[in-house]
């Protein structure tokens, strides 16, 4: 087979694979996953604004910047109170939300921190996600909210190469 020959039958495979991979992104309506950025706004609808937020898909779980966390018993139930500070206006908002579950986070070189986590309703795009967020200070990092593959998984792509695709517009 000459090399153009070749070449052509390489590209034609290319080109299916391709196709079979965007069909498989776009299989039906119900699970069309969008594509955004590494770095989006993300409104989280129990503040009712919106955040920076890196989308890392190499985070389990989602994790809040959340400050003074108080656990306490309502209803019978374990819940937390906390705070959450928006990084533009030094606004301070308090929430109350019933703690899911306590997992322990292994962190390089340091010892596991026990965090409580509580379910948020994340909007990415068009996007209305509720999910499992851990609680934490993220002063240091330079987004305050931190979106892993337990908000992302079978609604959305991430693309590394850009940012800021779309702003959040859930009803």
């Amino acid at each position: 087979m000459s090399r153009t020959r070749m070449a052509g039958v390489v590209k034609a495979g290319i080109a299916v694979l391709t196709c079979a991979l965007i069909a498989s992104v776009q299989a039906d309506d119900d699970t069309h996953k969008q594509i955004f950025g590494y770095i989006e706004n993300v409104r989280v609808m129990e503040l009712e604004r919106d955040m920076r937020a890196k989308l890392d898909t190499g985070a389990t779980t989602s994790s809040i910047d959340a400050r003074d966390i108080d656990k306490f018993e309502k209803d019978d139930e374990e819940w937390v109170r906390f705070i959450v500070v928006n990084r533009d206006t030094d606004e301070e908002q308090e929430l109350e939300e019933p703690i899911t579950r306590t997992v322990s986070i292994k962190r390089h070189g340091k010892e596991a921190q026990e965090r409580y986590v509580v379910e948020l309703d994340l909007c990415i795009g068009d996007r209305l996600i509720t999910e499992e967020v851990t609680l934490t200070s993220r002063k240091k990092w330079n987004y305050p909210l931190l979106v892993g593959r337990n908000h992302l998984a079978g609604h959305v792509l991430v693309d590394s190469a850009v940012r800021d695709t779309r702003e959040p517009d859930c009803q």
